[in-house]
């Protein structure tokens, strides 16, 4: 490559970075990916500003999808093992979400609309499910469960909910 060509490229770029408008450049969303294996996969949206997703698949198999809109909302994923679900939907403002699976063939989802919203998934084993719904604000929400072919289901709608729900076995 010529200067010329380098310095015209390097403007150029420039250029395009600097007409980025003013809300991207506000929006400071962050994703944080950290795989390890095979055939694991994660897809994902963010709409608003500071939003935060972090993912570590260790294994084969995984999926991981969230979809976030609203502001300051996180999300944070880690599987281990084989052949796990994740999926965190959030809509609104400084909602929280965490799941954690170790095993074979478990899936969380934790769907969250409203603002201040926690949600806590773990699960060691295999052939868990455990689903977390929240409408509202202020509602907390834990699940572990270990062993195998645990279910839980847990809904909270309103304000101030706490919700925990621990099981074992196989």
């Amino acid at each position: 490559m010529s200067y010329r060509t380098f310095i015209a490229a390097t403007l150029g770029g420039l250029v395009l970075i600097g007409s980025a408008s003013a809300a991207e450049a506000q929006s400071r969303n962050q994703v944080r990916i950290d795989q390890h294996g095979y055939a694991n996969e994660i897809a994902g949206a963010q709409h608003g500003h500071r939003q935060s997703l972090r993912a570590s698949q260790y294994g084969s198999g995984h999926l991981i999808s969230s979809m976030q809109d609203g502001a300051r909302n996180g999300v944070t994923v880690s599987q281990a093992g084989r052949n796990h679900i994740a999926i965190a939907d959030q809509l609104g403002r400084a909602n929280s979400a965490v799941i954690g699976q170790e095993g074979r063939n478990n899936a969380a989802a934790a769907i969250q609309t409203g603002s201040r919203n926690i949600s806590g998934v773990a699960q060691i084993g295999a052939n868990h499910t455990a689903t977390t719904s929240q409408s509202g604000n202020n509602n907390a929400v834990g699940v572990i469960q270990v062993g195998r072919g645990q279910n839980a289901d847990v809904r909270q709608s309103g304000s101030g909910n706490v919700s925990l729900v621990i099981q074992g076995g196989y």
